[in-house]
């Protein structure tokens, strides 16, 4: 569905919607103004006066690699990054205030009192100021609130000066569609009173349910493109890593490859890197802990590291020789700086077989979750692993 600009003072939003710019060659195309009354710059927009916002947009250009504000299908839910981009207070800044106040009453249970949040990424292959609409959000998710709304830190370009930002939490509700009537009533105030307001924001205000807009995958059998980065800074740091375990040395990427399996499960691993010559179809071997820790229960794997250039693809051979290796009761781990070959993937999927797979854009999405961007942070990640 798309949205001409002419149009868009009388628009409702719906999910995936392209809402387009003007012909302007100005901020004036801009259509989020237009659409709903906010200001025309920035990535956090709002609509209201003093501390009591009416209304807030949330947006994402998908240009800020070191910002990487990302929207999970699988689970409704969005990561996103303040404005604070350079050395400074991050309460300078009037869209981090704006979060910091919804999280603040967010902890006190005050959700009546937090605005109307909706969420907009910029088209990559549209044109000019041609933005998608992604969601009604509530700030927070189902489970603990203690990673809800923190503060992170990065360094400038010229690595001399630390500097904090925020990185917030939320979640899109299972809202397809906001009709006209409801946001003209947000406007005067009336967001919970209105008639026209949704029945799962309503729930989260009085019960704080969360309701999630989830979109399970069709197929989980991810592409070539899917596998690898794609803007070039994130292939650059991709490329780079490559490089740092030519053939004589691939053996080393096999610590490497272990640290990156600990960042992305989010659990202690304890393993134990095999001999090159005695490995018999794995790397390491190990295990980690699930449940309380009272009473953790060890689930065994095996992992398999391929440093591959990123264009050289993982092929059924060695993904066979890593299930071959599989007890019972275990499940295998492969790591790769590339990407799988399609038969080789749909054969691990359709047969069932308990193997995860981490490609080039997973190492450099948790590589940037931990503050790795550059080829020369990476070098210093790199010389804190044993």
């Amino acid at each position: 569905m798309h949205y001409p600009f002419k149009n868009l003072e009388k628009a409702s939003l719906e999910i995936d919607a392209i809402y387009e710019g003007g012909s302007q060659k100005n901020m004036q195309a801009e259509p989020l103004s237009k659409l709903l009354g906010v200001g025309n710059q920035g990535g956090i927009r709002f609509l209201g006066r003093g501390e009591h916002k009416k209304l807030v947009v949330l947006t994402s250009n998908q240009s800020e690699i070191a910002w990487p504000d990302k929207l999970d299908p699988l689970s409704g839910e969005l990561v996103y990054f303040g404005d604070n981009r350079k050395p400074g207070d991050p309460l300078s800044k009037g869209g981090n205030k704006v979060l910091k106040t919804t999280f603040d009453s967010l902890a006190k249970g005050k959700r009546r009192d937090i605005p109307i949040y909706f969420y907009f990424s910029k088209m990559s292959d549209g044109k000019g100021y041609d933005t998608k609409f992604k969601g009604l959000l509530v700030p927070g998710a189902k489970g603990t609130s203690d990673d809800f709304f923190q503060g992170v830190w990065r360094t400038s370009g010229d690595q001399k000066d630390r500097f904090e930002n925020f990185r917030a939490l939320f979640t899109v509700l299972d809202v397809r569609e906001i009709p006209r009537a409801w946001l003209e009533d947000i406007k005067v105030g009336r967001a919970y009173e209105s008639t026209h307001a949704p029945q799962p924001y309503k729930q989260w205000v009085d019960k704080n349910i969360y309701s999630a807009l989830i979109a399970p995958r069709i197929t989980n059998v991810r592409t070539r493109d899917e596998q690898l980065p794609d803007n070039e800074r994130q292939m650059d740091l991709l490329v780079h890593l490559y490089r740092k375990f030519p053939k004589e040395k691939a053996y080393e990427f096999e610590s490497v490859a272990l640290e990156i399996w600990g960042l992305i499960s989010e659990k202690e691993v304890v393993a134990d890197i095999t001999r090159p010559s005695m490995d018999g179809g794995r790397d390491a071997v190990g295990w980690m802990g699930v449940g309380p820790e009272a009473d953790l229960l060890k689930l065994d794997f095996n992992l398999e590291a391929k440093c591959y250039a990123p264009d050289s693809a993982v092929g059924v051979k060695e993904t066979s020789r890593l299930i071959s290796r599989l007890r019972r009761h275990h499940f295998g781990v492969l790591v790769t700086t590339s990407y799988i070959a399609p038969q080789a993937y749909k054969e691990i999927r359709e047969d069932n077989h308990p193997v995860v797979l981490i490609c080039g854009k997973d190492i450099v999405e948790v590589l940037n979750s931990v503050g790795v961007f550059t080829p020369p942070q990476l070098d210093q990640w790199l010389e804190t692993i044993e």
